[in-house]
């Protein structure tokens, strides 16, 4: 029993003596986090991919020179880091007993009112454990993102599962924020704002052993730090933390407090470059508006023409995209894989149809491959708020006609596009082209009174011409009818609209590489942060510091 209390005595004594020491030759100044976004990609033998996305902000004080980021286990291999500005930064181990970092040093000091973000990618092993204690027959994984002595305002994290998992199988310590699909790999995300100082917020997953088929756990525990007889060493070293207690306090009272992060996470940002049709899956439209998406782009791009519209879409392949060379020139590989679904008899092929949406999808996915889906919703939600911009602030009915023609794509993607046409051509009349493909197909087959009719020239593509002017459009009529135009396009597709939406297959989680995409972004830690990932999803865990100097 007195072994015992002189152990923990002495226990003590070190943690203080460790805090005072540091304190006194700690860097001086204050700084905050603007993100800390972390993402883990779990490789079936039983290693982690750990990417730290973080942005510091240096309000004042001495430079910051390096930055260490803690590791969850000692076993940990550094990938590579890198800063905003593409830098490559030599990255390398810190490990003092059960203290885990990785030492990330700045391309150049960081001077007080300046902010610097960036990446760190790490290889953690031995992360996956038996989860049999709340879940058994299942694997889990506990991860505690950096926590910090001050309000923390946005923390994100997301975890990479094995392949072939769905959403049903996970379990989860906590409600997940979303769960998506990343190239093949279900990915559970949480997200929270304004975590409170020294707040933690541990997520964890649990899933069926049999996704990891190769891996069994090392369910021993972690060695001890310390020799097996050391209480004598243990005593003195208490009468020397004494001494050194009293001999630092004056200085440890004296020391800045640090000011910590707010924390979020990430990996490559978000994804600029998609199309409007490849934006149109992002932004969650229902398949047979993403399909009417593609055919108002071949429209557009004088492709196709509609011949009927009742019961179901009839369509003429112009001339000079007949061949499937011209189709590779010309077209993208949606539009390519729309008209291969066009039969001969110009009604659309349902199974062929339904490819086309499952390709498009893929083709997405892997261009999302680690970037982040939030930010890039929101910003192709952008994209289409300036397409409005743009229509709204041209100054006369042609200027604005030709606007809407140029933005259709987009514009066709706001939920609200009936309202909005509505609202633009207010008190003026929409003014159309003749070449405008996309606007004569709305006009002659959903106009209630249709007063022109553009006359295509066969057997090639030729500019419709007129005998007379084109008439302009009351703005209310222009918008009932795309607004009509849109809804029967997306209900007559197809023949059997059923056939076609049982083709289309779930997309589920397969094979993907083990490697995380560790290019991009941002990410740093600083002081006082740590970062764990513990044996299941219900148990406790111990943590590694970070700091700056």
């Amino acid at each position: 029993m007195v072994k015992k209390s002189l152990l923990q005595a002495a226990l003590s004594a070190s943690l203080l003596l460790a805090i005072f020491l540091s304190s006194a030759t700690a860097w001086t100044g204050t700084y905050h986090l603007e993100k800390q976004w972390v993402k883990i990609w779990i490789n079936q033998d039983g290693t982690i991919d750990l990417f730290y996305n973080i942005t510091l902000a240096h309000e004042s004080g001495d430079d910051i020179s390096f930055i260490t980021i803690g590791q969850p286990k000692g076993d940990f291999t550094i990938g590579n880091a890198k800063d905003q500005y593409g830098n490559t930064l030599t990255a390398e181990q810190s490990i003092q007993g059960s203290d885990y970092k990785a030492k990330v040093p700045l391309h150049s000091p960081l001077h007080a009112g300046q902010k610097i973000w960036i990446t760190l990618t790490t290889d953690v092993a031995n992360m996956i454990y038996n989860d049999s204690k709340q879940n058994p027959g299942h694997f889990g994984m506990l991860f505690i993102p950096c926590w910090w002595p001050v309000t923390v305002l946005d923390l994100r994290v997301a975890i990479v599962l094995p392949s072939g998992i769905n959403a049903t199988m996970v379990r989860t310590s906590r409600d997940w924020s979303s769960a998506f699909v990343e190239g093949d790999r279900l990915v559970v995300y949480w997200e929270t704002q304004n975590l409170s100082e020294n707040a933690q917020y541990p997520v964890g997953v649990s899933f069926p052993q049999e996704y990891m088929p190769n891996y069994t756990p090392d369910g021993s525990p972690p060695p001890s730090a310390f020799p097996g007889n050391f209480a004598p060493f243990l005593i003195l070293f208490f009468v020397f933390g004494v001494i050194c207690v009293l001999v630092f306090a004056g200085t440890f009272a004296a020391k800045h407090r640090y000011f910590a992060p707010s924390l979020s996470m990430e990996t490559l940002g978000l994804r600029r470059g998609l199309t409007a049709v490849e934006a149109s899956y992002l932004l969650d439209m229902k398949p047979t508006k993403m399909v009417t998406e593609i055919l108002y782009s071949l429209l557009k791009k004088r492709a196709v023409w509609t011949e009927a519209v009742k019961p179901s879409l009839k369509l003429r392949i112009m001339s000079e995209f007949q061949s499937p060379q011209a189709r590779k020139e010309l077209l993208r590989y949606y539009e390519t894989d729309f008209l291969s679904a066009v039969r001969q008899d110009g009604t659309l092929d349902e199974v062929k149809l339904a490819q086309t949406v499952m390709a498009l999808r893929d083709a997405v996915e892997d261009k999302m491959s680690g970037y982040c889906r939030r930010d890039t919703i929101a910003y192709y939600k952008s994209v289409v708020a300036r397409a409005w911009e743009q229509v709204e602030q041209a100054g006369t009915p042609e200027l604005t006609s030709n606007a809407y023609d140029e933005q259709l794509l987009w514009l066709l993607l706001d939920p609200d596009v009936k309202m909005r046409t509505n609202a633009a051509f207010l008190n003026r009349s929409f003014e159309p082209h003749p070449a405008w493909f996309w606007y004569w197909y709305g006009y002659q087959h959903y106009h209630p009174r249709p007063a022109y009719t553009p006359r295509i020239e066969a057997p090639t593509v030729g500019t419709p011409t007129q005998a007379a002017k084109p008439p302009a459009i009351p703005g209310a009529d222009f918008a009932n009818n795309i607004a009509t135009s849109l809804e029967q396009t997306a209900n007559n597709i197809v023949v059997n609209l059923e056939k076609f939406a049982n083709a289309i297959i779930p997309m589920q989680p397969g094979k993907q590489s083990h490697n995380p995409v560790h290019h991009g972004a941002s990410c740093v830690c600083a002081c006082h942060a740590c970062a764990c990932a513990c044996a299941c999803v219900s148990c406790a865990c111990a943590c590694a510091s970070g700091g700056v100097g």
